[in-house]
């Protein structure tokens, strides 16, 4: 039988198909890489947003034990707002990393002047990991339409001190038993929060040092400390973290708490 002469066609081919047996199987290996939960590039499952009426708005947030959020600017908020309303504005720069700090736990009924504002702010919140997000459609003044009740001027914002890890870390370590409410000040349930911390103050003085930190003006100790959420407790002893809890709590969990060995 006479050797097939490989002309110069056949001869690409051949090549062709030898470099196509040795990449078989090789697409896979290059895939991206699925992305582990807990990178940073992991996005959360995006929160279904529900637009309802003011009646829906306010019976849901009764009923659920929700959080009000008014996105609005300041001056706007200044003349009213929904009771009890945490606000940020969504045109701060911050809007994100502030609304991260929300209580993720428990829905929350996004509000603005008209609902347009308020829509584009619960698509944001959507994949931060929230459970649920209703949006208030037609805004305040619907709101108001209803004879739903309105403040006529923003509840006092609780402010604590800010400080730099070094003084923090002096701060815990100086003291026994150090109890640590992280906070900002918009934050509605931390101002349910303020008279009890204040309480608390004053009856463990000399027992215990009690410390409210605005975690706004603490960016670098809530970064070192891990708060995820505000209202933050953490209680130190002997300048380590002992015990911690994330969102509201009754004043005797709290002197339960401080009055462990």
């Amino acid at each position: 039988m006479k050797p097939v002469k490989i002309t110069g066609r056949l001869r690409v081919l051949r090549w062709a198909g030898l470099l196509l047996l040795a990449n078989c199987g090789r697409e896979v290996a290059h895939d991206p890489q699925p992305i582990a939960a807990g990178t940073a590039e992991a996005a959360a499952p995006a929160a279904e947003v529900e637009t309802v009426d003011a009646a829906r708005f306010k019976s849901a947030a009764e009923a659920g034990g929700g959080i009000y959020l008014d996105v609005r600017t300041p001056g706007e908020v200044a003349r009213g707002r929904i009771p009890n309303a945490s606000v940020i504005d969504i045109n701060d720069p911050k809007f994100i990393q502030k609304v991260s700090l929300m209580q993720k736990d428990k829905p929350v009924f996004v509000y603005c002047a008209s609902g347009g504002r308020s829509a584009a702010a619960a698509e944001k919140m959507s994949t931060l990991g929230f459970k649920k997000l209703y949006n208030l459609q037609g805004g305040l003044r619907t709101w108001i339409a209803a004879g739903f009740e309105v403040e006529s001027s923003p509840t006092t914002e609780v402010r604590g001190q800010g400080m730099d890890p070094a003084a923090f870390g002096a701060l815990v370590k100086g003291e026994k038993r150090v109890l640590v409410e992280f906070h900002t000040p918009w934050c509605t349930p931390c101002r349910k929060m303020a008279p009890i911390v204040g309480a608390l103050s004053d009856a463990w003085k000399g027992r215990a040092r009690i410390v409210q930190l605005d975690v706004e003006s603490s960016e670098a100790v809530a970064q070192r400390e891990h708060i995820q959420g505000v209202p933050v407790f953490v209680l130190y002893v002997d300048g380590k973290e002992k015990w911690r809890h994330s969102g509201e709590l009754t004043r005797e969990a709290l002197e339960a708490e401080l009055g462990k060995p």
